[in-house]
């Protein structure tokens, strides 16, 4: 019997060529594919999974796909090759349902060699439960034309009828912006709206949207892309992210960096609210802590962006060795509220970075105080996969508590760690390359178990020196359980 449904609104794609002319113009040039991980999360129960694949604007399956995940185990697609039957230049979504629980993800990506004059492009987001679809959604960040970026939004109609969907927006001052846009989606279809084909969008467009179900009721799950030009390998980020269902006064940021191997940080912080928010982040970098405080108030529907080279309470952080500059932080409403944060990351290169780092960047949804655990798992960290992969994972106390951890590689016990030290309100990182016993190949599940609560990130990109270019860097969300 199937249980647990996960929602994928990440426009899946099947060997899509977005070209000049077509319906879907308004996307980066492909040709485009999806790669799906699900994995069970029963370590006693093998659990029988049911794929559904539903096109754009359809309600009716193009292909329905049964499945079984060995108890603990995961399974792959990859939509050009599998599940087989995919029709071609497919766009749309997938519901999968379980006899047990999963936790999957997506792979929005650019079919490409990873060259200089093909570079990579690929964002990760998370599936959707039915617990976290909601009749209104909220998107921190949307773009149209502003400095080369743009940006899309996938809704997907979670109910048995069709539901209308309208999409508001506003500035980053908070300035509504006479460009709303409404569809009528099918039952469990997406559509996709594009904010460079919405005419009533000025360029130069940075800001925040709400999307939000016609009837007040209906339940929706969201996700949004966003995408530099693409027209090298410096300008090929291609970030996903979740949409937020509600907020909180309180965030925890995993992983911030500043200066780190050309790689730096971003926020851009949505106040959800009524009444005009002020924020204070305390930033956590190497024991040492830095507190920045919203000049101004955050208006009702704005986002406040902030970059961390230009972020001059933490200009001491350059004086730290490269290899000190990640941390953590904490997003503290002082006075208004509640907010919503994404955290970005990406590398513009620079003085001694390697080029295949150069045009990576992802983006990972900040944690809502009240979901952190003592326990957290990762579906997928990479060591050396096929010689080109390799990715890592970083944890932050959520509390000014000192503790230890527990870490445990799936399937290879001699790289586990014990009576790890986390200090208080600070972070540690692993990257699989650096663990000991952890054997090249490894592309497994990572658990952290804390005597503290705590939260965490994991990300992935190609090996500096593999000769692969472009945008191979991804990050997701840990599960807390």
């Amino acid at each position: 019997m199937y249980k647990n449904i996960r929602l994928f609104v990440v426009c899946i794609l099947a060997t899509l060529v977005l070209a000049s002319g077509s319906i879907y113009a308004q996307a980066p040039s492909g040709p485009w594919a999806s790669g799906i991980a699900c994995v069970n999360l029963d370590n006693t129960n093998a659990a029988s999974i049911l794929l559904t694949f539903y096109s754009q604007d359809n309600s009716t399956p193009v292909l329905t796909y049964s499945d079984t995940i060995p108890a603990g185990g995961s399974k792959t697609y990859f939509t050009p090759s599998t599940p087989p039957g995919i029709p071609s230049n497919f766009v749309g979504s997938v519901v999968v349902a379980s006899s047990a629980p999963v936790s999957c993800n997506v792979n929005t990506q650019k079919l490409s060699a990873g060259t200089p004059s093909d570079p990579y492009r690929i964002g990760t987001s998370s599936g959707v439960s039915t617990s976290e679809a909601a009749p209104k959604i909220y998107a921190p960040q949307v773009m149209k034309n502003f400095g080369g970026w743009n940006s899309y939004i996938a809704v997907q109609n979670t109910e048995s009828v069709s539901v209308t969907v309208t999409i508001t927006y506003k500035d980053r001052y908070g300035n509504p912006v006479s460009a709303s846009e409404s569809f009528t989606i099918p039952p469990q279809s997406t559509h996709i709206f594009y904010q460079n084909a919405n005419p009533n969008l000025p360029n130069n467009f940075l800001g925040a949207a709400t999307i939000s179900s016609n009837d007040g009721t209906s339940k929706l799950a969201v996700v949004v892309n966003f995408y530099n030009s693409g027209s090298d390998p410096s300008t090929s980020q291609l970030h996903s992210y979740n949409g937020f269902v509600s907020g909180g006064n309180r965030l925890y940021v995993p992983r911030f960096v500043r200066k780190y191997y050309g790689y730096n940080s971003g926020l851009s912080i949505q106040n959800i609210g009524n009444v005009n928010t002020t924020i204070q982040i305390t930033f956590t970098f190497a024991g040492n802590t830095y507190i920045y405080t919203s000049p101004t108030p955050i208006a009702p529907g704005a986002a406040l962006a902030l970059y961390a080279p230009n972020i001059s309470e933490i200009n001491n952080v350059d004086n730290l060795p490269e290899g000190q500059r990640f941390g953590n932080a904490i997003i503290e409403v002082l006075s208004g509220g509640p907010i919503v944060a994404i955290v970005n990351e990406d590398n513009r290169g620079g003085l001694g970075v390697p080029a295949e780092r150069v045009g990576q960047g992802a983006t990972y949804n900040a944690i809502i105080d009240g979901t952190q655990t003592n326990t957290i798992f990762f579906p997928q960290i990479p060591r050396n996969v096929s010689g080109v992969f390799s990715g890592g994972f970083q944890i932050a106390n959520t509390t000014g508590t000192a503790a230890t951890c527990n870490i445990t590689y799936s399937g290879a016990p001699l790289a586990n760690e014990t009576n790890v030290p986390l200090p208080p309100n600070g972070s540690i990182a692993r990257y699989a390359p650096n663990v000991s016993n952890l054997p090249d190949g490894f592309n497994g599940s990572v658990t952290v178990t804390c005597s503290q609560p705590i939260v965490g990130i994991s990300n992935l990109a190609v090996n500096p020196g593999s000769g692969r270019y472009g945008d191979s860097f991804t990050q997701n969300n840990g599960l807390n359980q």
